[in-house]
């Protein structure tokens, strides 16, 4: 069972695909964009490498949830923007995932974001709980 969970998690981290790319903290400019849909989404758009003295880090940037209750004009996961794919991974679901990436050598790190419910405090829990 536990590994149709870590299964399950691998499926919604591929759905979500590039959804962190416009992300707050992301690595481009925050910008609202027309996107093209796409057929298919790989793992590898959820792996982003982060320049380091010693060279590439490849991290699995992430979220919690792309949901959130708050209607902040400038992000692409407010609660007003309704074409924004809602897909949620528990922490325990997350870290397994994490855990098979980092243990099968495509990710040295984890960059974790999340929309917030249930108040920020709630969802900060959850990320440090990851």
């Amino acid at each position: 069972m536990a590994s149709r969970t870590t299964l399950d998690t691998f499926e919604k981290l591929t759905q979500m695909g590039d959804v962190t790319l416009y992300e707050p903290a992301g690595d481009s400019p925050m910008q609202e964009k027309k996107r093209q849909r796409y057929q298919s989404h790989s793992l590898a758009e959820c792996i982003t490498n982060l320049s380091t003295p010693k060279g590439p880090k490849p991290v699995l940037k992430s979220m919690l949830t792309t949901a959130c209750e708050r209607n902040c004009n400038y992000c692409p996961f407010r609660a007003g923007h309704s074409k924004t794919p809602r897909i949620t991974i528990t922490p325990d679901s997350m870290a397994k995932a994490f855990d098979t990436l980092q243990s099968s050598g495509k990710v040295d790190g984890l960059f974790l974001s999340s929309g917030i419910i249930k108040g920020s405090v709630t969802t900060q829990d959850k990320i440090i709980d990851t």
